[in-house]
C-alpha cells in the first residue's frame, strides 16, 4: 500500500514538472515572437525580400500639398530621413535599396532612381502612366538617352545600349539598337516603336537565336 502511495505521489510530481515545462516554454516562445515588428510585405513598388528589413516609407502632408511638395520618406522608427518639400511627387511607396522620385529641379523634371544616398541611379522608363514595372525578374530603365534593365534591386543588369526594348517574357526580351518612334496610325494618341533590325536577348544580355 505505501509503494502504490509512493508511486502515486512520484506520478504527480511528474505531472506538476511537465506542465510547468510546457507553461515557460509557451511564455518564452510568444514573447520572443511579441519583440519583432509586424510589417506588410505587399506594400510598396517591389516585394521585399524578408517581412523583417530595413526600409524607408513614404509620408505626405496634405497641408503642403498646395505647393506639389508633399512627399517624403520616414524609416519603420518615424524619423524623418527625406522631408516632406524635398520632392514634387514619389512613385515608390516602400524605399528598399531605390525609389523612384520627380521633382522640377533636383531632377530635372524627370522621373528617376535614386539610391539610400539620394544619388541618382538611372532616368525611369516611362510605361503607362509610371515607372516600369519588375516582369521576369527585370525591369527597363533609361541612361544617356540609351534603355537596359536592372533587377529588383536597382542593380543594372544590362546596360542602356538599346533604342528600343520589351520587356522580359520567359527570360528572353525583344530589343533593337537604332529604331525610331512613329505615331500608330490606327491610335494618333500613341506612339509605336519601328525598326528593321530586332533581336532577343537573355538575361545576361546576349544575343539569343
Amino acid at each position: 500500500m505505501q509503494k502504490l502511495e509512493r508511486l502515486n505521489n512520484c506520478y504527480r510530481s511528474f505531472n506538476r514538472m511537465r506542465k510547468f515545462l510546457i507553461t515557460l516554454f509557451l511564455i518564452t516562445l510568444f514573447s520572443c515572437k511579441g519583440t519583432e515588428p509586424r510589417v506588410n510585405k505587399a506594400q510598396g513598388y517591389f516585394n521585399m525580400d524578408s517581412v523583417y528589413t530595413d526600409y524607408l516609407v513614404s509620408f505626405s502632408d496634405d497641408s503642403d500639398s498646395s505647393n506639389g511638395t508633399s512627399y517624403g520618406y520616414r524609416n519603420l522608427k518615424g524619423e524623418i530621413i527625406i522631408p516632406i518639400g524635398k520632392y514634387n511627387h514619389c512613385f515608390t511607396d516602400t524605399f528598399k535599396n531605390f525609389a523612384f522620385v520627380f521633382d522640377d529641379k533636383l531632377t530635372h523634371s524627370k522621373v528617376v532612381a535614386i539610391d539610400r544616398n539620394e544619388n541618382i541611379l538611372f532616368d525611369a522608363y516611362m510605361f503607362d502612366n509610371g515607372p516600369d514595372w519588375l516582369e521576369d525578374g527585370l525591369f527597363r530603365i533609361i541612361r544617356n538617352k540609351k534603355i537596359g534593365y536592372a533587377d529588383k534591386n536597382g542593380v543594372i543588369a544590362i546596360e542602356p545600349k538599346f533604342e528600343c526594348a520589351d520587356q522580359f517574357e520567359n527570360g528572353i526580351a525583344r530589343v533593337a539598337l537604332n529604331c525610331k518612334i512613329v505615331k500608330d496610325y490606327f491610335d494618333p494618341e500613341h506612339s509605336i516603336e519601328e525598326s528593321d533590325a530586332w533581336f532577343y536577348i537573355d538575361k545576361k544580355g546576349n544575343k539569343v537565336k
